[in-house]
């Protein structure tokens, strides 16, 4: 026997495997189609079949991974949650004075939306359907990283100390109402929504009622 001999590989390893890799594709393919249908048609006026359409796959296989419109609306905004959340992770948080914090949220925001035509044109179509999925735990996400945010900077010096909830609300309210205006635009003035919203804080916050100790 040779013990140098090659070991052969498992061949239902081999096929687990690929199964794994074809169902990942698979749910990326469906996403992708998905966020294209949504951005050209809109959640309301799109299908499950429109989707399907904008792939190789059989219409029978979208119900493998999501099992309605609803529920892969949401898994396009939870992926988009998700990266925003590296954006913010690296902006704000860095942020040495509150001038900083705030600019860095809205910028962050902003921007993000505004980067690609197809995100932004899902933004300009969606808001409403977005909207309902403001308490879903993906989306939640952001807010639960944006109070802990500012609970950093109180911490720091950079942020008064001020209700953390009531701030961390108003900073969410002020990006998704005013991104709102922002898209509907022409131009899309990123920058300029985000000098206003910045400001619009900065002028405030000095007369936000302190919290003791």
């Amino acid at each position: 026997m040779n013990d140098n001999a090659p070991v052969s590989a498992d061949p239902r390893s081999e096929r687990a495997g690929r199964r794994e890799q074809n169902k990942a594709e698979n749910r990326i393919a469906l996403l992708k189609a998905a966020r294209a249908v949504f951005a050209e048609m809109g959640y309301g006026a799109a299908s499950v079949r429109d989707i399907v359409r904008r792939t190789d796959l059989a219409s029978g296989t979208f119900y493998n991974y999501f099992k309605d419109k609803d529920e892969i609306f949401e898994a396009v905004v939870g992926e988009l949650t998700g990266e925003l959340l590296k954006r913010h992770r690296a902006g704000r948080a860095k942020a040495t004075t509150a001038e900083e914090f705030f600019r860095h949220h809205y910028a962050v925001y902003f921007d993000f939306i505004v980067e690609d035509p197809e995100l932004l044109a899902l933004a300009q179509k969606n808001f409403t359907a977005i909207r309902t999925l403001l308490d879903k735990p993906d989306v939640r996400a952001l807010a639960l990283a944006l109070n802990d945010d500012i609970r950093a900077a109180i911490a720091l010096g950079v942020l008064p100390n001020v209700d953390v909830s009531y701030l961390a609300a108003s900073l969410a309210g002020v990006a998704f109402e005013v991104s709102v205006i922002m898209v509907g635009r022409d131009p899309v003035d990123p920058a300029g929504a985000a000098e206003f919203a910045t400001r619009l804080m900065l002028g405030g916050l000095d007369h936000l009622p302190r919290r003791p100790g």
